[in-house]
């Protein structure tokens, strides 16, 4: 029996010509995302100075990159920051000076038994709906289950997942994340989000965490955003690292949701050798906020498995977060995090512009101000007094 054409599976493209010549804004997301890259030889055709890493890197972690994604990247430069963030390394064998782990934020000792809801929070959910992405970043926190064949979220979780946010009146906040929601048709999302409104009418915001708008723009349709309006999906946070993800098309379908009533918020991950740089960073969340896409947090690389080499020191994450506050537009100064391990959650990692200092006689206390520029100020008014006065005859 003849095989239907659109059952026949795109060929990947594996010279440089054929992807110079590729159009993704021409194809189906569902057809490039058949064609993704699963295996660093066969970019060899595309890039150049591909790093031959060993096989035993794939048996922890695969490797997925879409065309879009790879058209991206610079041709001959290795140290591209979409090439790092990307293609694996041979950093992820080496062993580093501190400890990883598996789940180094302890979402499985806050995970709901027989559902993929990590409940650590009071009003607020983590629904783990998918354990697929369009293309694997090679700092994944969720490495135990991304990618992983014994890491389906099934639909028997999915279920229960509902059923948990339905029984609990108390939760207000769900974000669906992953693995990433989008890789899901636009029908089994349409039922996900329609079950939690009809099922748990006490939810006020219902979120979406997505990589793949960025990775693989063709993913957002008119038929996605009328999913997304129907059930009133209040945000989408997209992830992006580095300006160069910032293309015409992702401009484009980033209004087509904003069309569709939805807010936008930016997530970065704080990478060394990607935007660990005052300039870039800037220049990324100038251009986030131009597309009414707000930054929201930049993140500290989790100590996860492999990715070691991306984190970037403390004392430097001030110093980038003082190179944008006063420097760039207020609301494109995001919140920079760290993840504390164990299920510490989500710590603000804030430089101190504002301190109390002991007053020299001893009597109370004054506050020092700092402005981004270095000048001060003191403003004794702020302080505490420690002599009560006396009453007057």
């Amino acid at each position: 029996m003849l095989q239907k054409v659109n059952d026949i599976s795109p060929s990947k493209l594996l010279t440089r010509q054929a992807l110079d010549n590729y159009d993704a804004g021409a194809e189906s997301w569902q057809k490039q995302f058949q064609r993704r890259y699963t295996h660093h030889s066969e970019l060899k055709g595309v890039l150049n100075q591909i790093e031959d890493v060993n096989e035993t890197v794939y048996a922890k972690f695969s490797m997925s990159i879409t065309p879009y994604m790879a058209k991206l990247m610079d041709r001959d430069d290795p140290n591209c920051p979409l090439r790092l963030q990307y293609l694996p390394s041979f950093h992820e064998e080496t062993k580093p000076e501190f400890a990883t782990l598996l789940d180094q934020l302890g979402e499985e000792g806050d995970t709901i038994e027989g559902t993929s809801v990590v409940h650590r929070y009071p009003r607020r959910v983590l629904f783990l709906v998918s354990n697929t992405c369009a293309t694997l970043c090679r700092f994944c926190t969720r490495k135990r289950m991304v990618s992983q064949p014994d890491g389906t979220v099934a639909k028997d979780e999915i279920e229960a997942s509902i059923d948990y946010i339905a029984n609990n009146e108390q939760i207000q906040d769900v974000l669906l994340s992953g693995g990433d929601p989008l890789t899901f048709s636009d029908e089994r999302l349409d039922y996900i989000l329609g079950e939690l409104r009809r099922r748990a009418p006490h939810v006020r915001f219902l979120r979406i965490g997505s990589r793949m708008v960025v990775q693989l723009p063709t993913r957002v349709t008119p038929e996605l955003c009328a999913v997304l309006e129907k059930h009133k999906v209040q945000m989408v946070n997209i992830h992006i690292n580095h300006p160069k993800e910032i293309t015409p098309l992702l401009r484009e379908r980033v209004k087509m949701i904003q069309k569709a009533g939805v807010m936008m918020g930016l997530q970065t991950v704080c990478l060394k050798g990607v935007n660990d740089d005052v300039e870039v960073m800037r220049d990324l969340f100038m251009q986030s906020i131009e597309m009414g896409v707000r930054p929201y947090y930049v993140y500290s690389t989790d100590m996860v498995e492999g990715a070691h080499h991306f984190v970037v020191p403390h004392h430097r994450m001030i110093q980038l977060y003082e190179g944008l506050r006063g420097w760039i537009s207020g609301p494109a100064v995001p919140t920079f995090i760290v993840d504390g391990l164990g299920g510490l959650g989500k710590l603000p990692i804030i430089p101190q512009y504002v301190k109390e200092e002991l007053l020299d006689d001893g009597d109370g206390t004054t506050v020092k101000c700092r402005n981004y520029a270095g000048k001060t100020v003191e403003m004794p008014g702020l302080g505490v007094h420690f002599r009560v006065p006396s009453k007057s005859n």
